[in-house]
């Protein structure tokens, strides 16, 4: 009996001297608040000193908590009935593994809080990112859902004003693009032919191109000769009978031309001027060159008036372009044509 008198004495002293001792560490932990209230790291001393005292605290706690269950362990309780526990030290050994084992996995479960913390703190510096970009699409699709709210405000405003004199109404508004695409297609007809009529211009210009150098190339042979014929240095002494059978084969072909072409006469008032005159339609060709068989530098056709004859602008077309060839052939094909 003195013996658990002994006991209960002791523990009392124990609680007491743990009461002693957190007061005391905690008048030792006091901080001096005006001393560190105007400095910027006084936080984190603050945070760092709380720490430690909760730390301590809790060791109090855990000492002063098995202090007391030790000793109520070593004697008996008459409230409760409990018997003391009297432990052996084959006891006392699988206690004391148990305690080792409890402790690993409290230390792998600290350790396993703690990786997973430094996943989260790892994950949430990976989706700072992702979530600025993800909260900026979320402001443009609201600015889009906005805007799209607002044109379809807009366009049941359109639809509620058809049939007024303001605008158009749908029926309306079909009509007239079936008359714009009949247009189109007019246009492009128009463009087609176009196009069929220039390349056939252009099949005539290269037609008439092979023929004037034909002629020019004819045209040489032939002042070759009469400058030979001249100098009598042709056969029979100044009497080139080649010469003169070539050239009523020329007055002949010139003559078949004049039928074939229906001119009345070819003339040139002067030595930079050639006129045809066509009989079918009293219809007057006139020819302008810069100089005697230089190139060409005007025409004009007229009627017996001397009244310019208006003609249409496919042929005035092909006349200029013949005319900047410098085919004069070409411009009275063109006029016989255009007067038959």
């Amino acid at each position: 009996m003195p013996d658990r008198l002994h006991l209960r004495e002791l523990q009392t002293q124990l609680a007491q001297y743990s009461k002693n001792e957190g007061a005391m560490q905690a008048t030792d932990l006091d901080l001096d608040w005006e001393m560190y209230m105007e400095v910027d790291g006084s936080l984190e001393q603050e945070e760092a000193l709380l720490l430690d005292y909760f730390r301590k605290l809790k060791f109090i706690y855990l000492e002063q908590e098995t202090k007391l269950r030790f000793l109520a362990d070593l004697q008996d309780d008459p409230e409760t009935g409990q018997e003391p526990q009297i432990l052996s030290a084959t006891d006392v050994a699988q206690r004391e593994q148990e305690c080792r084992r409890v402790k690993q996995q409290l230390v792998e479960a600290k350790k396993r809080v703690r990786d997973l913390r430094q996943e989260i703190d790892t994950l949430a510096d990976d989706l700072h990112e992702p979530y600025d970009a993800l909260d900026q699409g979320v402001g443009e699709a609201r600015q889009l859902i906005t805007e799209i709210s607002d044109m379809e405000l807009e366009l049941a405003r359109s639809k509620a004003a058809e049939g007024t004199h303001s605008c158009m109404t749908t029926a309306e508004a079909e009509a007239k693009c079936d008359e714009q695409i009949l247009e189109m297609q007019k246009f492009d007809d128009l463009t087609t032919q176009n196009t069929r009529e220039l390349e056939h211009a252009k099949k005539q210009l290269a037609e008439s191109l092979k023929q004037h150098e034909r002629l020019k190339l004819e045209r040489s042979t032939a002042e070759k000769m009469a400058n030979e014929a001249k100098l009598g240095t042709g056969h029979d002494r100044g009497r080139d009978w080649e010469l003169e059978r070539i050239c009523g084969r020329h007055q002949t072909m010139i003559q078949h031309l004049y039928e074939a072409l229906g001119i009345q006469s070819i003339h040139a008032p002067s030595d930079n001027e050639l006129v045809l005159e066509f009989g079918s339609e009293s219809t007057t060709l006139r020819l302008i060159l810069d100089e005697v068989g230089g190139a060409l530098v005007s025409y004009s056709v007229t009627n017996t008036q001397g009244d310019s004859i208006d003609l249409g602008k496919d042929t005035i077309g092909i006349l200029d372009a013949a005319m900047n060839a410098n085919l004069p052939a070409t411009i009275a094909q063109q006029v016989w044509q255009d007067v038959d």
